[in-house]
């Protein structure tokens, strides 16, 4: 049998939505949060790109913005999460900090 684009959407591709949705539910979690903040993050990273957003202000606002967007998710864990460990959301919020702090010295100074 030849597989259709239907049956490879519903095989593949929702078996991961509906993976992901029932870790979600399992937590006490809504997938609609890490939904917007990827949409939100694609959306500064594209803001990046464009012409009119080319400023060297522009460019750390975006990055620091971004950023404060991917702390969001692991905060959000942290606080509303069940059943989750503690240490690996703490890991997850030091290794975002590390890394933006990383970047905005490495924008700014170098």
């Amino acid at each position: 049998m030849i597989p259709t684009v239907r049956n490879f959407f519903v095989k593949y591709l929702l078996f991961w939505v509906r993976r992901a949705k029932h870790l979600a539910d399992a937590h006490g979690l809504d997938l609609r949060v890490f939904l917007f903040l990827s949409l939100l993050g694609y959306l500064i990273q594209g803001l990046y790109f464009l012409p009119w957003f080319k400023g060297k202000s522009v460019d750390l606002g975006l990055l620091v913005s971004l950023r404060f967007v991917g702390l969001v998710g692991p905060f959000y864990i942290l606080l509303k999460g069940k059943k989750i460990a503690a240490v690996l959301n703490l890991s997850l919020v030091a290794t975002w900090s590390f890394n933006t702090a990383w970047h905005v010295c490495h924008f700014v100074y170098l």
